[in-house]
């Protein structure tokens, strides 16, 4: 399988608060997707390896969620999630419902992975 990452913007409404936008980020919608699309399981056209929320540090109120998965980059398209897996989770589209509660989720941008090393630290 091929090492595929996803990137999805994430821009806040004026009347949300960061605070409890970054609450369900961290309490609800990570934890919930480690659970749901962690593999490898009978299911999986792509697995959630790693995720990452990182936040503009200009103070825009502007997110990214990145997710790395195994698997095909058209597995992980879609604004549901849906091709990651052969069924589909009616509680994924709660969860993402109430993402989109909080403002505009951009298209998602997918990327494979060409290269890459690790880099030791002094």
């Amino acid at each position: 399988m091929t090492r595929v990452f996803r990137n999805d913007a994430i821009t806040l409404d004026r009347e949300v608060s960061e605070e409890d936008f970054e609450r369900f980020v961290k309490d609800e919608l990570v934890p919930y997707f480690s659970k749901t699309y962690g593999g490898p399981t009978r299911a999986s056209r792509a697995d959630l390896n790693d995720q990452s929320f990182l936040k503009d540090p200009e103070g825009r109120r502007e997110y990214l969620w990145t997710t790395v998965w195994d698997g095909s980059p058209e597995s992980v398209r879609g604004s549901l999630f849906e091709n990651t897996r052969m069924v589909r989770f009616e509680e994924t589209e709660a969860v993402l419902k109430k993402l989109e509660s909080f403002g505009e989720r951009g298209s998602e941008r997918v990327f494979s992975k060409l290269a890459g090393a690790q880099v030791a630290s002094t």
